[in-house]
Parts: C-alpha cells; sequence; structure tokens
C-alpha cells in the first residue's frame, strides 16, 4: 500500500505542475481551454467551472490539456483557439509544462537543502582511490590505492561526485582514465562493468570506508574480545582496513589463526586479539553487520545559497539525462537504464520508506526527467509539436492536415513501443518474472 500510495502522490504532483503550465499559459495568451485531467479515461471524477472541465482519470499515468482548436480538423479560427495564435504563443504553452516541472524541481531542492538534505561524505573530496575491489575493472585496468583520478574521458575530475557520475552512466563501456601516481600522470583504460539490476557502472574503486560495526553475533570471537557496535574497524594484523571487502580478505588471508584487530571508539585507539571461526565455510570474526557509510547533512541557512545548490543539482541532473538518453540512442548503453511505471513505482515506496527528504528528493530527480523527456523531438511530446512549430516557421508555411495527421500516427506507435519496452524492461528487473524472459 505504501508503494502504491507514494507512487500515485508523486506522480499527481509532477502531472498537476506539467499540465498546470499550460493550462495557465494557455490562459494568460486567451487560449479557450476546454479540459484540465489527472490522469487518463475512463473518467472517475469531473466539475465544469466556467469555460474549462476540471477531470479525474482512472489511469494516474499523465494527464491533458485540452484546448479549443488545438486538432487542426476542429479549427475554426476563432481567436480563443490554440492553432488561431502566433507560433510564438503557441511555443509557449508547449514549453510551460517542461518548465513548470523544472521550477518544481529547483523549489522542492532548494527547501531541501535549507532544512538539510543527508549525502555521502567525502563526495566533494579530490578522487583519491584508497582501496581497489579484488577483481574488479579497476584493478583490471591496473589501478591502485594512492592514485588520483585527474581526468576521464578528457573531462577533468576534481571530486569524487563527478567520478561516480562519470562511472554511473557508462556501464559496458570503455573509459580512459588518467591518473596521478608518484607525481606522474599515467593514462588507462577502464573497463566499466553494469550492475545487472539497472545497467549502473561498476568500477571497483572507492574513497576510505572503514567499516563500522553495527552489529555483532552473540557469542562470537569478536563479542568475547571486547568489540563492540559502534567500533570504526582501522587495522587488522597490523594492516590498515580501508573497506569491508578488505577486512574480509584480511581474515580469511589468516586462516584459524589468532590476529589483532584494531579499532577507533569514540576517540581512543583499541587493540583486541581474537581467533576466526569456521562457519559453512568461511573464516568469520562475528560481526553480523556493519553500518551504512558515513554521511553528511548539506544545510544552507541563506535561500540564496540554497537556491544556488538546487540550481548546480539541477544541471548535474539534466546533464546525466541526456548522457543516458544519448547513449541509449546510439546503443551504447543497456536499456535497463530505463524505467516505467512499475520501476517508479517500486523506486517511490523504497524512497518513501527511507523518509521524505530522500523521497522529495527522487520527486525533484523524476521532475527533471519528465521535463527533459517532453522536450524530445518526438510527436505527440511537448517537444514534437514544437519541432513542427520550428520547422513551419522555416519553411514559411503549415503543414498540411494529411502530413500533420502522419506525423502523430508516427508518434503514437514511437510512445506506444517506447511503453512496451519500458514495461518490459521492469518486469525484466524482477527476479520471479525476469528469469522467464528471453531479454
Amino acid at each position: 500500500m505504501t508503494t502504491l500510495l507514494a507512487f500515485v502522490f508523486v506522480l499527481g504532483v509532477l502531472v498537476f505542475f506539467h499540465e498546470s503550465g499550460h493550462f495557465l499559459t494557455a490562459k494568460w495568451v486567451g487560449v479557450r481551454v476546454k479540459t484540465f485531467s489527472l490522469g487518463f479515461p475512463p473518467k472517475l471524477l469531473g466539475r465544469k467551472w466556467g469555460e474549462t472541465e476540471y477531470v479525474i482519470g482512472l489511469l494516474p499515468l499523465g494527464g491533458y490539456v485540452k484546448m479549443a482548436g488545438d486538432n487542426p480538423a476542429e479549427s475554426s479560427g476563432d481567436p480563443a483557439e490554440f492553432l488561431s495564435r502566433s507560433k510564438w504563443e503557441r511555443l509557449a504553452i508547449l514549453f510551460a509544462g517542461p518548465l513548470a516541472n523544472l521550477v518544481l524541481a529547483i523549489v522542492v531542492l532548494t527547501i531541501l537543502f535549507m532544512v538539510g538534505l543527508e549525502r555521502p561524505a567525502g563526495l566533494e573530496d579530490p578522487p583519491v582511490i584508497r582501496y581497489v575491489v579484488r577483481d574488479s575493472p579497476a584493478e583490471k585496468a591496473g589501478l591502485a590505492p594512492g592514485d588520483q583520478i585527474l581526468e576521464i574521458e578528457g573531462a577533468k575530475t576534481e571530486t569524487w561526485s563527478e567520478v561516480f557520475d562519470h562511472v554511473l552512466v557508462s556501464g559496458n563501456e570503455t573509459l580512459t582514465v588518467a591518473v596521478l601516481r608518484n607525481g606522474e600522470r599515467i593514462e588507462t583504460e577502464l573497463e566499466v562493468a553494469a550492475r545487472k539490476e539497472d545497467g549502473a557502472g561498476v568500477a571497483g574503486f572507492v574513497p576510505a570506508l572503514q567499516p563500522e560495526v553495527a552489529r555483532l553475533t552473540p557469542g562470537s570471537p569478536a563479542e568475547q574480545a571486547g568489540i563492540q557496535a559502534g567500533d570504526v574497524i582501522t587495522k587488522v594484523g597490523g594492516n590498515p582496513i580501508l573497506h569491508v571487502d578488505q577486512l574480509i580478505a584480511e581474515i580469511t588471508a589468516r586462516g584459524g589463526s589468532e590476529i589483532e584487530v584494531e579499532v577507533l571508539r569514540g576517540q581512543e585507539s583499541l587493540s583486541f586479539n581474537l581467533t576466526p571461526q569456521k562457519t559453512e565455510g568461511r573464516w568469520l570474526i562475528g560481526i553480523s553487520q556493519f553500518s551504512p557509510p558515513p554521511a553528511t547533512i548539506e544545510r544552507y541557512g541563506s535561500p540564496v545559497q540554497a537556491f544556488g545548490a538546487a540550481s548546480k543539482e539541477i544541471v548535474r541532473f539534466t546533464r546525466m539525462t541526456f548522457v543516458i538518453l544519448g547513449k541509449l540512442v546510439t546503443g551504447r548503453a543497456s536499456m535497463k537504464n530505463l524505467s516505467g511505471p512499475i520501476g517508479i513505482a517500486q523506486v517511490s515506496g523504497e524512497t518513501a520508506r527511507q523518509g521524505p527528504t530522500v523521497y522529495f528528493w527522487f520527486m525533484a530527480l523524476l521532475s527533471v526527467n519528465l521535463a527533459v523527456v517532453n522536450l524530445l523531438p518526438i510527436p505527440l511530446l511537448d517537444g514534437g509539436h514544437m519541432a513542427i512549430i520550428a520547422l513551419e516557421g522555416l519553411a514559411g508555411r503549415d503543414f498540411s492536415l494529411q502530413l500533420k495527421e502522419r506525423i502523430l500516427q508516427v508518434g503514437f506507435v514511437m510512445l506506444l513501443l517506447l511503453m512496451v519496452t519500458v514495461i518490459y524492461v521492469d518486469l525484466s528487473k524482477i527476479e520471479a518474472i525476469g528469469k522467464y524472459l528471453p531479454w
């Protein structure tokens, strides 16, 4: 139920703002609006105020604003009709929907940055590699702890955030990476892997993420030795520990031999000697759960500063959306990067359960994606209609009714194929269903 309610709310808000952009701009330029609908038919509720009927449809997957004379076959030349207005006025009405989604995103993010947005610690630090996962793309590329990532595909990378953004959208691609090692610039080819569930890129290098104990197995060697929840493991056998995988590797390498484990408890450094136990074929010390990676709260007291941070985040969202779309078109990205209504519903439920901050951050991201996708020059979308108006302007004449009908028919087929594809991709990500699908 949480997933359904979260999905309906987030989609309802995005659609309401999008269609309100069209509606308000149409009214502003003098176009008569016949219907304002949230959701698609069949109609659940409807009421007419003035010249407009306001409707709630059964299918909450979108909405529409029906304007007088927006169909060439129905146009009579009345000044209050959409096609009777100037090209600039029609472009303004069409652009207002995506613009409203961008405005919504920036308002939501500005408020979040004023309240305080939790983000992984260290994202704005210089990208100095502290640990390389064994058998990962980074290890195969020859990257090593201590390397500072200078460039990826010729683009400078000054923070971990920029590095992760590059990798995230590059699943199954080979990237040229330049690093600084002992004062020397070195270039290598990094063959980025892709996560099975969503196609996101994975490299296998990370900043320092020392494991923090969250829970111990009762009676385990770690508990008996005196290790407690909240301890941060810093060394094993004198070797620095910078990642959970490294801790596991160090324990496994020593078999059943006694080891020294050093931890940081508050500001105090402590040392414990313990002997791992073999459980189900693995050597374990009894840490059953580790704490999530450290996080920091990014908060701005000034609305101007919060707006600046929100604008920066919007630019980042937009850039990554265009990069992914471009790679999908050229075949360089997996179709699993796409998400349809099922995937959006799942993420809506997951983020809602994590708290309002994460949920509204997801809403802002989705609002940006909706704006960008609607501006694509695909017939039936806002961008498609805008492209037709622009081409008519360049041609110096309006296209024939027959040509416009053919364009809209092509657009309908394209959108139908896209919807079928994203639903198929969504189903393929569900383990119980995906194993029966051919792709």
